[in-house]
């Protein structure tokens, strides 16, 4: 019998021959084989020429639109900060105390002192939060005297030590600031010292009193550095330059270096924004342009082509060598392909053959083996049906994992379970296990008796499977040992108690009437959860051994076991699954076995103090190991032991004992779900930054975010709503909302523009949404903003 289950039978074939073509037939199926890698080598290369050209187009366009958005953006942000900058000084120009100050002429006699310190203690109310601004000055004209939050200057002092100019004529701008009067005015950047350190500065100047008499003016310091950080995002390297203009073309900053003059020719940028090359130096210049609507301003970046374009012109170079490449190889794997592919079709042809019998032309060889391998699945489908018996056996060893306590999350059981198709995982059961053992084959075994035991055992089993139902499985423990696990609900166990033993009494009844033999059961605890099984399968066998030790037929419950036992209980498996449960850090299970050898071993047992010390004795052992295995220190619980042991010895030391092994247990626990926690700490927190920081970006999503955190986007959303209590989407939804409010509520934005900014496709998707969480549109919301304004 061959592999596959069909019968074979080795003999020569009359038919061979037509296996074995000739030449030009031979040729033909080269050919025929070699097509079909060529047309699709070539519709590869079709679509790499389609993707490239469009590739290269957006990658020409990306790479010069790159300049203007940021230019744009950084724009906006600047004349954002430059509308801030003009709203303070209208509030301190409105401020009352700075008013009344402009008239005082001695600030230093009598009570004008008062006035000179109550003046600077209202300005504090205008201290600017504006990174951009350094500081801001008042120059009193009258009183010769120059007020900031926490300071005054004179006059002189000002001007010859805490903002000096360089290069400037220190009386012409003074009277140039006091006398003329500015509104809203801006000087172009200049370097300065202000104390011992230098900087380049842009200054606001805001005059008080008549537009004819000023009687003081307002000086905010915009340090250059922080203009300069808006346009990191341009690359202005290897000859690039980026210049600011105001409305009359003076150039306000120069963000590229030193002020040497504007390279470009402004009559060539009379659009509002855009792009345009020019030639600068014998050399082509990309020249991006943006100019403001609310002031005029122009804002103007250069770069030469070939750096700009740099990257475009080197993926071309890259793809026409791979495209080569490609071809060359593609080619050579095309005739290699079908030169191989070609000769063994006909042995696999003669294969087949010889497996199911029957010949085959050379022109039907694709139904040959077309047919043969329909044979092949049908006999694949049966064996899939064999494995399906095998069902019982995954069961089987799933329950003997579930008894042996190999369990440590009841989550794990539970998912075995259901995967298994038994449906004993409700939340409201309990478990109780029974172990029946068949008598008859205590005085040694022989082959026959073996063979006896297998046919009792297995009938034996199939009985108890039929009396106890869907709610309760029967599993082969030992030769003469059948475990049965019931599953019942956790009202009523009073009731419960009674029908298990009913049962376990008919099964044993049963047993010894149709094999006439004679059967006693143990029955252990209760147990509700699928991971303590074990515990009861373990008091079962307690039970059991009791009724042999006993010399007793029938039925035992552990818990009618008489109290004085000489031996304390703390089986192997619950001290293997005790110390792994810790170290998985699930406190809830240590703490639930703690207390049921507490209650085993203190109170449903009276044992002696020496044996009870023997069990205190072996539970720090087992910590001692936990705590070297953590890497944890173990002097402490060294120190605990001796101060206990140093009381008198007593049953309350012995409890003080426990209590502390609870305790460490807590310790051990919680160290374990700390360092879990501060990964998940770290992931969360990395998680928010970027939501916060791309918030904005119309890709991010889930799955973009499970992408640049290198995790799965399920992990990703799972362990997300668990920590937060909502769901990434849901989160990344209300970021946009909070921001897009904010524009509504504080710009003019159009509805478009807003979309566009809190990282929308598009408008509608951004009004339906805004609709659905707020129950208005966006359009009434900003209108109703306006209103009450």
């Amino acid at each position: 019998m061959n592999p596959i289950g069909l019968e074979v039978t080795r003999r020569k074939c009359p038919m061979r021959k037509w296996l074995v073509p000739d030449t030009n037939v031979r040729h033909k199926v080269f050919i025929r084989m070699l097509i079909p890698y060529l047309l699709f080598i070539c519709m590869l290369l079709g679509i790499g020429y389609i993707v490239y050209r469009e590739t290269i187009n957006v990658m020409e366009k990306d790479a010069t639109e790159n300049h203007r958005l940021v230019l744009e953006q950084s724009r906006d942000i600047l004349e954002r900060r430059m509308d801030e900058i003009t709203s303070i000084g209208r509030q301190v120009a409105a401020n009352t105390k700075v008013i009344q100050f402009m008239t005082v002429k001695d600030p230093f006699q009598g009570a004008n002192t008062y006035s000179v310190l109550d003046t600077i203690k209202s300005l504090y109310d205008f201290k600017l939060s504006n990174n951009f601004v350094y500081n801001y000055y008042i120059l009193f004209k009258n009183s010769d005297l120059v007020l900031t939050p926490g300071s005054s200057y004179t006059m002189d002092e000002f001007f010859n030590r805490i903002a000096v100019y360089d290069g400037g004529d220190t009386e012409k701008m003074r009277k140039n600031w006091l006398q003329t009067y500015h509104s809203r005015s801006f000087l172009p950047s200049e370097h300065m010292s202000i104390g011992e350190s230098s900087y380049q500065m842009m200054t606001y100047l805001q005059s008080l009193g008549l537009p004819g008499n000023p009687q003081a003016v307002i000086a905010v310091m915009i340090d250059q550095a922080e203009i300069r950080k808006l346009f990191q995002g341009l690359n202005l390297s290897q000859g690039g330059w980026a210049y600011i203009l105001d409305d009359q073309g003076r150039i306000m900053s120069s963000l590229s270096g030193e002020n040497t003059g504007l390279p470009v020719r402004l009559a060539d940028l009379k659009e509002q924004h855009g792009i345009v090359e020019q030639k600068l130096n014998n050399q082509s210049m990309i020249v991006t342009y943006t100019k403001s609507t609310i002031n005029g301003w122009t804002y103007v970046v250069g770069q030469p082509k070939v750096i700009l374009l740099g990257k475009v012109h080197y993926i071309q170079k890259i793809i026409f060598s791979l495209t080569l490449l490609f071809l060359v190889i593609g080619v050579s794997m095309a005739y290699f392909l079908a030169y191989r592919n070609s000769k063994p079709l006909r042995a696999l042809a003669q294969s087949l053959k010889e497996l199911v019998g029957g010949g085959v032309k050379q022109h039907d060889v694709y139904g040959f083996i077309s047919e043969a391998v329909s044979g092949l699945a049908l006999s694949n489908r049966k064996l899939q049906s064999e494995l399906e018996l095998q069902v019982p056996l995954l069961r089987a060893s799933y329950f003997r994992r579930l008894m042996q306590g190999q369990f440590l999350s009841t989550r794990d059981a539970d998912i075995l379970l259901k995967h298994l198709g038994l449906g004993m995982e409700d939340e409201d059961r309990q478990y109780v296990v029974a172990l029946i053992r068949i008598q008859g084959y205590d005085n040694g075994y022989n082959e026959r008796l073996l063979k006896d035991l297998d046919r009792v055992r297995f009938a034996s089993a199939e009985l108890i499977r039929e009396l106890v139902g869907a709610d309760g499985f029967a599993y082969d423990v030992a030769q003469d040992q059948i475990a049965v696990l019931l599953s019942v609900y956790s009202h009523d166990a009073n009731k419960h108690r009674e029908n298990i033993t009913k049962l376990m009494e008919q099964v044993c009844q049963a047993i010894n009437l149709r094999f006439q033999i004679v059967s006693d059961c143990g029955i252990g605890g209760y147990c509700d959860r699928v991971t303590a099984i074990s515990r009861s399968y373990e008091q079962a066998r307690e039970a059991l051994f009791a009724l042999v030790r006993l010399d007793k037929d029938g039925l035992q419950w552990f818990d009618e076991l008489p109290a004085a036992l000489n031996d304390y209980h703390y089986p192997q498996d619950m001290e293997g699954r005790l110390m792994n449960v810790a170290l998985a850090g699930e406190q809830e299970e240590v703490t639930r076995l703690l207390q049921a050898l507490y209650t085993e071993n203190f109170e449903n047992r009276h044992l002696s103090q020496t044996v009870l010390r023997l069990f205190i004795g072996e539970l720090w052992g087992n910590l001692v190991k936990l705590l070297r295995q953590l890497g944890m220190q173990a002097e402490e619980v060294y120190m605990q032991i001796q101060r206990i042991d140093g009381a008198e010895p007593s049953y309350e030391s012995l409890q003080q004992h426990f209590t502390a092994i609870r305790l460490a247990y807590a310790t051990i626990c919680q160290h374990v779900v700390e360092q879990r926690s501060s990964r998940n700490i770290e992931l969360l927190d990395n998680i928010r930054t970027m939501l916060q920081k791309d918030f904005a970006d119309k890709a991010l999503c889930l799955d973009e975010a499970a992408d640049r955190l290198r995790v799965s986007k399920v992990y990703l959303s799972q362990f997300f709503k668990d920590q937060t209590g909502i769901n990434f989407s849901d989160y990344l939804e209300q970021l946009r909302m909070e921001q897009a409010k904010h524009l509504l509520r504080n710009s003019d934005y159009a509805i478009q523009e807003i979309a566009d900014k809190v990282g929308y496709a598009s408008s509608n998707t951004f009004c339906r949404a805004f609709k659905r969480l707020h129950g208005v549109s966006a359009t009434v919301y900003q209108r109703s903003v306006e209103v009450n304004v």
